[in-house]
């Protein structure tokens, strides 16, 4: 199943709006990609916590997260909401 929702980034003065595409299939893997960083990265273990926190499960399936566009960085952890809310919504658990 492959969903998308939005969040954003500052790129100097700016505000660009970032996709924030997810697709979860057999498999036991959690993938991020699109240039994240490492606070970015870490967004899986605080994901996890927080959806559990609120009574949800984090999918146990293969879970590929990519952040488009692709050639702005992404940093800290702005991107943790819209993915736990596209995960949480989608939840079959």
């Amino acid at each position: 199943m492959v969903s998308k929702t939005f969040g954003g980034a500052v790129h100097g003065v700016n505000a660009k709006t970032i996709t924030v595409e997810v697709n979860v299939t057999q498999g036991q893997h959690f993938h991020l990609s699109g240039l994240p960083d490492n606070a970015v990265k870490e967004s899986e273990h605080r994901v996890e916590s927080a959806m559990k926190t609120a009574g949800y499960f984090m999918p146990r399936n293969k879970v590929v997260v990519n952040f488009a566009p692709a050639d702005i960085r992404k940093e800290g952890s702005a991107y943790d909401l819209p993915l736990a809310l596209w995960l949480s919504l989608n939840n079959e658990n």
